[in-house]
């Protein structure tokens, strides 16, 4: 993990040496394919309509865009990540001077996120993602596809080529949101709801559902048998980025996986209905 404020400081991730190997002839035997080899080790076997698209570029390219948009990068903070041996990458962005926060709450800020993610072993597809970091206990708000994200699997060579200009949008969609946020804050929903909203969507098991409500109940300003969506809202991120994993657990996947989980939730018909 590198953490600094530079936008553009890819040296993370330009430095990897990566290299394909195709079609080899080993010991006598003919393999067939790609072997795609990051610092030395091999993380993946792909056909050949595999591309390789490198994480520096992409940053480099999402970088130019962000510049030509209306958004204030002058302040930033960045982490870049990269887990199983180099295979999977990722760079989050906080934009520090853009931000919102509930009428109701004027305290309680988000500023705007954005997640770029690539993969040089195939488990994910290069992506870029809007999203929301709330500065109240500076847990991750990636509602991905509820913000807005575009993500391409590596079949050529610049897979995000026609996707990068919609990075410009996410201005527009963030002064949106700041809409949501004061619904949210104006409705208040029974702890039963909450569970069975929870039941219809992410969580199937008791041990969950019971996890994901005393999250909920932290959070929570009303009396103690309500809940303000809002809170509801704020319950479901802290816990996708703050609760503790498994000790065999990778926490770059968990941490991916419960986004998607927030996602879903936040998607959901039963969530919707909620806040209409």
């Amino acid at each position: 993990m590198y953490k600094h404020n530079n936008l553009n400081d890819v040296s993370f991730f330009e430095n990897d040496q990566i290299n394909v190997r195709s079609n080899q002839i080993i010991d006598g035997v003919k393999y067939y394919g790609q072997d795609v080899i990051v610092n030395d080790a091999r993380v993946g076997t792909f056909s050949n309509m595999y591309k390789i698209n490198r994480t520096d570029q992409i940053l480099r390219n999402v970088n130019d865009e962000i510049v030509k948009s209306n958004i204030d990068y002058k302040d930033v903070s960045i982490i870049d990540r990269h887990w199983s041996n180099g295979g999977k990458n990722s760079r989050t962005i906080t934009f520090n001077n853009e931000s919102i926060a509930p009428a109701k709450k004027i305290g309680d800020v988000s500023s705007m996120q954005i997640t770029i993610l690539n993969s040089y072993d195939g488990s994910m597809k290069a992506s870029v993602a809007f999203g929301l970091l709330r500065l109240v206990c500076l847990n991750g708000m990636m509602a991905l596809s509820t913000l807005s994200s575009f993500a391409k699997k590596h079949s050529n060579a610049d897979v995000l080529n026609n996707e990068y200009g919609k990075i410009e949008s996410f201005k527009s969609l963030l002064d949106a949101h700041r809409n949501s946020i004061d619904v949210m804050s104006n409705k208040t929903i029974t702890l039963a709801q909450a569970k069975q909203l929870f039941n219809s969507t992410i969580a199937k098991n008791e041990v969950k559902e019971k996890t994901l409500i005393e999250y909920v109940q932290k959070n929570n300003r009303d009396a103690h048998d309500s809940i303000n969506v809002y809170d509801l809202y704020n319950g479901v991120t802290e816990w996708a980025t703050h609760h503790e994993t498994r000790k065999t657990a990778d926490n770059n996947n968990v941490y991916l996986s419960r986004q998607m989980d927030v996602t879903k939730l936040l998607q959901s018909e039963n969530f919707l209905q909620l806040v209409a």
